[in-house]
């Protein structure tokens, strides 16, 4: 990254979240992860659109929306599905963010323990424990609620700011 308030390309193969989809039928899912950033256009009619276009320069302050789609490419329902999906480096997961209709969504700070907000917390220097920031996650686990059916996908999406 270059220096604060420059612009950077997003080597989107460098920071995708590159998660493990943790199923029990290993090679029946497929995933993608997309990088986007918003794009405001007004139209002849002068309404303002709102449109997702591909992340390639982006500078501090920008979000960056981070969509993933899990398909079932197997001939049979895949259980236990669960997907890490890791907040790039130079980014900061965005509070409420989290979008995922089929899925249960839980965090970690440390990418080994996963949580809901309530039952996340850090330990300062002191001793002492506090509730974790949304900014400190690390880590979204998106986890099926249910069998994914064979040739369906289902997506769940994040935002992040570049730092």
């Amino acid at each position: 990254m270059k220096a604060m308030g420059q612009s950077f390309s997003l080597a989107v193969l460098a920071l995708l979240p590159a998660g493990p989809t943790l199923a029990q039928e290993k090679g029946c899912i497929e995933l993608k992860t997309t990088a986007q950033t918003e794009q405001v256009t007004v139209g002849a009619d002068g309404q303002r659109q709102t449109t997702l276009v591909p992340a390639a320069t982006v500078t501090p302050g920008t979000e960056v929306i981070w969509t993933v789609t899990a398909t079932n490419v197997c001939g049979k329902p895949a259980g236990d599905v669960a997907i890490d999906s890791p907040v790039p480096e130079h980014m900061v997961f965005i509070a409420g963010s989290a979008v995922a209709a089929a899925f249960t969504v839980s965090y970690s700070i440390d990418g080994a323990r996963y949580g809901s907000p309530e039952a996340l917390n850090v330990r300062e220097a002191d001793g002492s424990t506090r509730p974790a920031r949304p900014e400190e996650y690390r880590h979204v686990r998106y986890a099926m609620r249910a069998a994914l059916a064979p040739g369906a996908a289902v997506t769940a999406r994040y935002r992040t700011r570049v730092e």
